[in-house]
């Protein structure tokens, strides 16, 4: 058995705990914070109201571990509503996203989308795009070479190209030609990013979502009742019972070296001695501020340093009196209020927002994500009131002017202004509100640069070329968003950092051998499956198009859409 410090008890910490503690490892995890759970918890923001601070939809946490740890035993309930999306733009046109294929056709058709078979194919080649990519979730992270290897060994390297090195904008426009729809699928592209929708490289933050799925059903997302930090307190109550020790208010100071090596931590004047060291904050702070000064090679400390933080956004959580009344829809209750909402999201917008984010301005206009989770999880938020939680992307992290304590309660003031241009009735409903601004993401809850990622997810630093799970130093391993796979509630990271530990650990850690090209071994695997040989077959098209809009073929596409 060894001893082993988890620095941080963000949700990839408290998963590699489990992880390590079930192994039979003696853990103890130091947690700055009063509370678990980093960015994925839940938190009383305004008196008698509780919000998901940061993360506040899960659609990505594996279900490998929700069953390995046995996090339903723990006291986690996921839940899912009866509408995904509900977008409206400036003008007051909206369309909904619904479970069920054949009512959000005839959505798009409704707005004028001019091909709604070219939605089914984006699905087709996205669901695709999955397939080739998942095997590398759960695993030492593999050299870019190998996953384009791996696309061009099953005929698919358009498909990389499609989904990861083109523009965002320059993928949607092969499939779609109405703004609305482009904004929306835009939108997941460029959370805590720096960029526009039409650069290079950012059709990858979307396809980050091909990682994600919901009860086993891909490209569904849902809710954990009680907010976010219910998967955290599932994780960590699966923890403590396998052993590990969780201590909050205890931030590491330091983290200790001797003979080259890690020895322990320092927690005020104490000093905590340990085998193993697996620090789930980001690369930079832990390499260049947590870690003895001298025991990081300059070559080390330089490599650190030039990695990309950029990509910064925001969260404004509202206690309202009154449901949001949006133009054009009946007062009331109704799916607009009961899924993940975007405003006023249109290529146009991004770019202006981009313009914005490079000069360090605020803008007008920003495309506003929202939710609403006490419609359908009412303990949440006091009786007759209902909580708001909205995001803003593409943010600067410095402002050109002043900072971002002295404008907050401008920003939060804009913010509520925008929302009124969709829902006149929202400011006068307002009770109070939150505002947590990327600032305070890198100060309250440890995020660099407010890249709540842990650094940028663009193609110089995914997979094998995001920090890796053991550093330069023996003994310090990273286990946050900083690694492969990256960013969002899944609890991979923690997974995969757990995994190499006790491999080390017990001596059964191999390297990754390099990859053999076109060799079944290489393909297996990867090859289409029946559903997407019937469904893209171009003489089956129309046939499909017809099937896909008929209520009674329900249950065959559901189907169809699992893992």
């Amino acid at each position: 058995m060894s001893t082993v410090i988890v620095v941080g008890a963000g949700h990839n910490g408290l998963v590699a705990a489990a992880y390590l503690a079930r192994a039979g490892h003696d853990v103890t995890v130091f947690e700055r914070r009063d509370t678990i759970g980093g960015a994925c918890v839940t938190e009383e923001l305004i008196p008698g109201a509780k919000f998901s601070s940061c993360a506040y939809v899960n659609s990505s946490l594996r279900p490998e571990i929700i069953r390995e740890l046995e996090l339903t035993r723990h006291g986690l309930d996921m839940y899912t509503t009866d509408v995904m999306n509900f977008v409206m733009g400036e003008d007051g046109e909206h369309f909904f996203v619904w479970p069920e294929l054949d009512r959000t056709i005839r959505e798009l058709e409704r707005i004028g989308e001019r091909d709604t078979g070219a939605f089914v194919d984006f699905g087709i080649r996205f669901r695709r795009f999955a397939k080739l990519v998942r095997p590398y979730l759960l695993a030492e992270p593999p050299r870019l070479s190998e996953v384009i290897g791996r696309f061009e060994d099953a005929g698919e390297i358009e498909l990389w190209h499609e989904f990861v090195t083109q523009s965002v904008e320059t993928t949607l426009r092969r499939y779609f030609s109405h703004d609305l729809t482009i904004g929306l699928f835009s939108f997941f592209a460029l959370v805590s990013a720096y960029a526009s929708p039409m650069d290079p490289g950012t059709a990858y933050g979307f396809s980050h979502h091909s990682w994600g799925e919901y009860d086993g059903e891909f490209g569904r997302f849902g809710f954990a009742r009680g907010g976010m930090g219910a998967i955290s307190d599932a994780i960590a109550s699966a923890a403590r019972e396998a052993g590990a020790t969780i201590r909050t208010g205890a931030g590491v100071d330091e983290i200790i070296t001797s003979g080259g090596r890690v020895a322990g931590v320092r927690v005020g004047q104490a000093v905590h001695r340990a085998d193993v060291v697996v620090s789930n904050v980001d690369t930079r702070h832990t390499l260049l501020r947590l870690v003895t000064p001298g025991a990081v090679a300059p070559e080390q400390r330089a490599k650190v340093e030039r990695l990309d933080f950029r990509g910064s956004m925001a969260r404004v959580h509202l206690l309202v009196d009154e449901l949001p009344h949006y133009r054009g829809l009946p007062p009331g209750e109704g799916p607009q209020h009961r899924g993940f909402t975007l405003l006023g999201g249109t290529p146009a917008a991004y770019e202006r927002a981009w313009q914005a984010q490079k000069r360090g301005e605020l803008c007008d206009g920003y495309p506003i994500e929202l939710l609403i989770p006490s419609v359908t999880d009412p303990a949440v938020a006091p009786e007759g009131l209902h909580t708001i939680s909205t995001g803003i992307q593409q943010l600067p992290f410095t402002l050109a002017e002043g900072d971002w304590d002295s404008r907050k309660e401008e920003f939060t003031r804009a913010v509520i202004g925008s929302l009124a241009h969709y829902a006149p009735n929202l400011p006068g409903s307002v009770r109070a509100s939150h505002t947590i601004t990327p600032l305070d993401l890198e100060r309250d809850y440890g995020l660099t640069g407010g890249n709540i990622f842990q650094g940028a997810m663009s193609l110089d630093q995914l997979f094998a070329s995001r920090p890796g799970y053991d550093t330069a130093l023996p003994g310090l391993y990273l286990c946050g968003a900083a690694t492969h796979p990256g960013g969002a509630v899944m609890g991979a990271c923690g997974h995969n950092a757990a995994k190499a530990v006790i491999a080390d650990l017990s001596g059964a850690r191999t390297p990754r051998t390099p990859r053999t090209p076109r060799t079944p071994a290489a393909t297996r695997g990867a090859g289409p499956d029946v559903i997407d040989r019937l469904a893209s077959a171009p003489r089956l098209r129309p046939l499909r198009n017809w099937a896909l809009r008929q209520k009674a073929f329900r249950s065959v596409i559901a189907f169809g859409k699992r893992r």
